[in-house]
């Protein structure tokens, strides 16, 4: 029973040492290519390499630190695709929320972030190709945070502490590099209050995984949101 017990905590520590960088270096990453390398021909290699890391961490820190072996349950079709209408319904109901606070005097804050988001644009490199790129954020981006931030955050968090302290922490690290992106739109006070909004919606991403068992679901959801946020970028670009 003690070695059984040592080897719980052995395993906590472990757990806990995979997941601390996970929710911190997306933040970090994002302050290089969003803000240190500002104006450099660096950040588009930088942006890259954030990507790669929130691919390939939750694999590598899994099989050599956790010691478990990388497996997913394959489960039936039919339970993905059922949790898909409530994740698509939930993702309409926050892109409506955005379009009816783009139509109210918030509104006129965001128009006054084109300059920073054309900026922005040019900087990646992606100005001649942004609808390319949205669509790509929108399908396969969204699916690769979820993969990051509900399956492997989430997924280890509920292992170490109750299930509403996971949703909850989780979030928070979700929302941590999206104030960084967000701040360089709008001033700070404005960033947070974006970014909470960010944490929320992840919080309620965490809570479709756990009932559905899939992420599928939240990743319809995330899906439906990055195109309304990407759609309210070309808007403001073009108009």
């Amino acid at each position: 029973m003690v070695r059984l017990g040592m080897m719980e905590q052995s395993y906590q520590r472990r757990t806990w040492l995979v997941l601390l960088p996970a929710m911190i270096i997306p933040a970090l990453t994002a302050l290089f290519y969003f803000v240190w390398m500002k104006g450099s021909g660096a950040a588009q290699p930088a942006y890259g390499g954030a990507k790669l890391f929130i691919l390939i961490w939750p694999l590598a820190a899994t099989a050599f630190i956790l010691r478990r072996p990388v497996a997913w349950k394959l489960r039936p079709i039919a339970i993905h695709l059922r949790a898909i209408p409530l994740g698509l319904l939930m993702g309409l109901g926050i892109a409506g929320i955005m379009a009816a606070l783009m139509a109210s005097p918030l509104g006129n804050l965001v128009e006054s972030a084109t300059g920073a988001i054309e900026e922005k644009v040019v900087n990646l490199g992606i100005q001649e190709h942004f609808i390319l790129f949205a669509i790509c954020l929108s399908l396969f981006h969204s699916l690769l945070e979820e993969y990051y931030w509900r399956w492997f955050v989430y997924g280890n968090l509920r292992n170490l502490v109750s299930r509403p302290t996971a949703h909850a922490i989780s979030a928070v690290g979700f929302s941590l590099h999206h104030i960084v992106v967000t701040s360089q739109f709008f001033p700070l006070h404005w960033a947070l209050l974006f970014s909470s909004a960010v944490g929320i919606g992840g919080f309620f991403w965490s809570w479709l995984y756990q009932r559905q068992g899939t992420i599928a679901g939240a990743w319809a959801s995330h899906a439906v949101v990055d195109a309304a946020l990407m759609t309210v970028a070309f808007i403001l670009m073009n108009s």
